[in-house]
């Protein structure tokens, strides 16, 4: 019985993982952007579009995706 609790809980330990890593990266690319002036509308807009989509698919349960798109709006943020 404790093996397959623990079999569980590992299996179901990479899903929250994920699912709690989107709102932190949200929260990090929104206080960027609020310290951040010097980027262009586009890039603004792009990254923007990159940080709606990572929420909508964290909303979606696609927390690999959301991930995805969040790390690639930081990149952008970082270059």
């Amino acid at each position: 019985m404790i093996k397959k609790i623990v079999f569980l809980a590992l299996l179901l330990f990479p899903t929250f993982a994920f699912a709690g890593s989107c709102p932190l990266l949200m929260k990090q690319i929104d206080q960027i952007l609020e310290e951040t002036k010097q980027l262009s509308k586009e890039q603004l807009n792009e990254i923007r579009q990159l940080r709606i989509q990572g929420e909508e698919a964290h909303k979606s349960g696609d927390h690999e995706e959301s991930e995805k798109l969040l790390k690639e709006a930081l990149q952008l943020l970082d270059s």
